[in-house]
């Protein structure tokens, strides 16, 4: 004698007359059990495509980033390769070196960088009012007030306008002024 069976004569005895009740009642029961047997399975296959496709656009995204930096490298390419052999040159002391030349080639390196987003910020020995998000006191003795006059020291970096190094600045005195005239 099966289990159903068995249930069912106890359910019998139990609920005289709800028989049929209760025997719909399990089929609905049953029935439920399987969707959700189903959903479960669903979800998990759902769960399986999604961590394929997040683990596809991260592939895609680190091919993407790969060959951005690989144009990038091959647009500044040349002036650092100029670079380093005038470093090599340098250090070595078998030629002699211009300033004017490594200038040049710096030159060539920014404006090539410029080309593909990369700017500096701020002019070197220009006084400009203090803005905490574009400039950093070179000294931590010094806290200008934002738009205090302030002196551009060291120039800042930004890539496709966001600051991503701020320029190195100094409070602005009357000496300065002196030295301009």
């Amino acid at each position: 004698m099966s289990a159903m069976t068995k249930a069912t004569r106890v359910l019998r005895r139990l609920l005289p007359g709800r028989t049929d009740e209760t025997l719909r009642l399990r089929s609905e029961l049953r029935q439920a059990r399987l969707e959700i047997a189903e959903r479960d399975r669903t979800v998990e296959r759902l769960r399986a495509e999604l961590a394929r496709a997040r683990a596809g656009a991260e592939e895609g995204a680190l091919q993407r980033t790969r060959a951005d930096l690989e144009q990038l490298v091959t647009t500044i390419g040349s002036p650092l390769v100029q670079l380093s052999t005038q470093a090599h040159l340098h250090r070595s002391g078998t030629a002699q070196l211009r300033t004017g030349d490594v200038v040049e080639v710096g030159t060539r390196l920014l404006r090539l960088l410029r080309d593909v987003g990369v700017d500096t910020v701020g002019e070197p020995g220009a006084a400009q009012p203090f803005d905490p998000d574009l400039h950093e006191p070179l000294s931590a003795t010094v806290a200008p007030a934002p738009g205090e006059p302030v002196l551009v020291r060291v120039v800042g970096l930004s890539c496709d306008g966001r600051i991503v190094r701020k320029a190195g600045v100094d409070v602005r005195d009357g000496s300065d002024d002196k030295e301009e005239d």
